[in-house]
């Protein structure tokens, strides 16, 4: 279940999840730094990296070790991975997204749906017949949408993630 740092699945999970600059953080922590440390490699600014730790910090994806300094009494955060954190939470967010578009794919093939010209929501017959066949939101007619592109789109996004979960797999 082991991905690099360098997957796209990864980096599209922490930048969705962390933001953009909270993937080039965790990719110079392959062994512990300072914030300060982490600003040299990145070029980004200190509290633009503390705000991505933070950020990281809260998916669990990364742990941190503090030092007191003798002298000032100020702390230091030493700054590490958890690269199998990543591997979980990435694992957790791809079945729940199988799980949606299956409810969703269920919902599709399932029920008829009405919609209007002017491309306002979809409404299921039942709530179609409710309204008379007259969109709610601008008043238009709607009519049955026969569009098969919807089923399509979401059986492209099934059969990414499905591939994606085999790649953890394989990984493991």
């Amino acid at each position: 279940m082991k991905l690099t740092l360098a997957s796209p699945l990864v980096r599209e999970f922490i930048g969705k999840n962390a933001g953009n600059d909270a993937y080039r953080v965790i990719k110079c922590l392959s062994k512990g730094l300072t914030d300060e440390q982490i600003s040299k490699k990145t070029r980004l600014e200190v509290n633009e990296i503390r705000a991505a730790l933070n950020r990281l910090h809260y998916l669990g994806v990364i742990v941190y070790s503090k030092e007191k300094a003798a002298r000032s009494n100020w702390y230091t955060y030493t700054w590490f991975l958890k690269p199998e954190r990543i591997n979980e939470l990435l694992l957790d967010n791809l079945q729940e997204e199988r799980e949606k578009l299956a409810r969703k794919m269920e919902m599709e093939t399932g029920y008829v749906f009405f919609k209007c010209s002017n491309g306002c929501e979809k409404l299921p017959f039942e709530l179609a017949f409710e309204y008379d066949f007259k969109c709610p939101e601008c008043g238009n007619p709607m009519s049955q949408q026969g569009d098969s592109r919807e089923l399509k789109t979401i059986e492209k996004r099934i059969e990414l993630v499905e591939r994606s979960l085999g790649k953890l797999a394989r990984n493991g």
